[in-house]
């Protein structure tokens, strides 16, 4: 069954397709066939980067180099440290058995961490790899559907480093990107249930709002990559 499993979600990154249920307690399992999987795959290109947005995901918002992403019930939070991944920075975190799930990430193409923190009968979810995070709250029906999204955005993240140098050589990052600490855990924060409130009331006034159109995204001609 476990062979079968993993056979699908393999099947799947490669088909594009979306993936509608995932079975209960396979975060090791989506870690090791989508997150750790190295894959060309990408249909998403912004300012220095690319990456694969799943089916039924879209692009709702860009402020500087980061992203807001939407499916139909949720968002998330895309923030890309691409002067980390220039200098090669890396930080250590610390996992924490008191929470819902905490492991730290480590494979051939990047390292990284996962927090999952359940509140008010929601759960925040924290994942930082290969040089970029994504913030997720979501109910918990949506809790393995929305880990697997993330992971599909993660894994497949590549930097044109020649455009990340001539962005760095004109000074545009230091004074564009926004001011965000990838390798730390919001739940590290001692107004981490403050945050958790905004992030809440803020995705509620989206949903009762008007519905953004997606952005457009550049080519990888435009880009030249």
């Amino acid at each position: 069954m476990k062979k079968i499993f993993c056979l699908a979600l393999i099947i799947l990154l490669f088909t594009g397709c979306s993936i509608t249920k995932v079975e209960e307690e396979s975060f090791d399992s989506i870690i090791n066939t989508v997150l750790y999987k190295d894959t060309n795959l990408t249909n998403t290109s912004f300012d220095g980067y690319k990456f694969y947005l799943p089916r039924g995901t879209r692009v709702s918002l860009k402020k500087q180099s980061n992203l807001e992403i939407k499916d139909k019930d949720n968002y998330y939070y895309l923030y890309v440290d691409m002067i980390s991944y220039f200098y090669k920075t890396k930080e250590s975190h610390k996992v924490d058995s008191n929470i819902y799930y905490s492991r730290n990430l480590n494979s051939a193409n990047g390292f990284g961490y996962i927090d999952i923190s359940k509140v008010n009968n929601k759960y925040f979810l924290e994942v930082m790899y290969n040089y970029a995070k994504i913030e997720a709250y979501v109910e918990e029906e949506d809790l393995y559907d929305s880990f697997l999204n993330i992971c599909y955005i993660l894994s497949t993240i590549d930097y044109n480093e020649s455009v990340i140098n001539y962005r760095l050589s004109n000074k545009e990052l230091e004074t564009t990107t926004e001011e965000f600490n990838i390798f730390k855990s919001k739940k590290d924060d001692d107004d981490f249930l403050q945050y958790i409130e905004e992030f809440d009331k803020y995705e509620d006034k989206q949903n009762t709002g008007q519905d953004q159109d997606s952005l457009e995204t550049d080519t990888e001609e435009e880009l030249g990559r």
